[in-house]
């Protein structure tokens, strides 16, 4: 794989939806790939379609882009996000104004991986967020912090208000694929803006700006990284860093699955 991949929800190829549906639904891969270590479609529902999605062959999460959608009688909205366990599923239902999510997994199993078997809900208003992190004006939300003792994925998301704010060199453990929602990231002179991806392999360094609207992604992984500066003088435990910063994400159990959240 290159060490950075980029795809674009506008271009990706459709392909055929998951699962049982009814209604209108557009699916699209960005990276689903046998040589991408993450996949990465993109869904669009109009009102009232259904989808079925499964954690097979591993954990999905899934990420609400545009729109909301209902989960087992739970709303969805915009910035809400799911994680669908291996062996576990979940129906899906657009809002009254349709849907666009992303559903994010990992292309197959670690040998390492946790037991499964069950599905976490987590609506915006309750995802831990922070808005001025590090006594900087950066926003942070934590989705999924690989902590699940059943399940191991990472959901974060960052937002750059201002104009050219500066990330510096760095890199992660752990592959990794950001996703612009809104704004626009700028990598060297190009600028790219909202829908998207950039696939970037394990210990690729790399540094970015906001765009001239700000920038706001959302950034997935297997599990937790450590991140490191690009000369290498800092090292830090991201999972530890999140939770300390924003707290950790408390999953509502869907009703049919009374097992299905998990606390510390």
């Amino acid at each position: 794989m290159p060490r950075v991949s980029f795809a674009y929800a506008d271009r990706a190829a459709i392909v055929a939806p998951p699962g049982t549906l009814r209604g209108e639904v557009e699916s699209r891969a960005l990276f689903n790939r046998v040589t991408d270590p993450i996949h990465l479609h993109l869904h669009r529902m109009t009102p009232g379609a259904e989808l079925r999605l499964s954690g097979s062959p591993t954990d999905c999460l899934i990420y609400v882009w545009e729109g909301s959608i209902d989960a087992t009688g739970t709303a969805l909205i915009q910035r809400s996000s799911a994680i669908v366990e291996r062996g576990a599923h979940l129906s899906v239902t657009g809002g009254s104004s349709g849907a666009a999510f992303l559903v994010f997994n990992m292309r197959e199993r670690r040998a390492d991986d946790r037991s499964g078997g069950h599905v976490h809900l987590l609506p915006s208003a309750c995802v831990p967020r922070v808005n001025n992190a590090g006594g900087r004006l950066i926003g942070m939300a934590l989705h999924a912090d690989s902590r699940c003792p059943t399940c191991r994925v990472w959901l974060h998301e960052n937002d750059f208000p201002t104009a050219n704010e500066e990330t510096t060199v760095h890199s992660h453990s752990e592959d990794e694929i950001i996703f612009v929602r809104a704004g626009a990231i700028r990598l060297g002179n190009r600028l790219y803006g909202p829908g998207t991806a950039l696939a970037i392999a394990a210990h690729t360094k790399y540094g970015f700006h906001s765009g001239p609207d700000g920038l706001s992604f959302v950034n997935f992984r297997g599990q937790s990284p450590t991140y490191t500066s690009g000369d290498g003088s800092v090292i830090l435990d991201e999972a530890e860093l999140w939770r300390t910063t924003v707290g950790k994400p408390e999953y509502l159990t869907p009703a049919r699955s009374p097992d299905a959240s998990w606390h510390d």
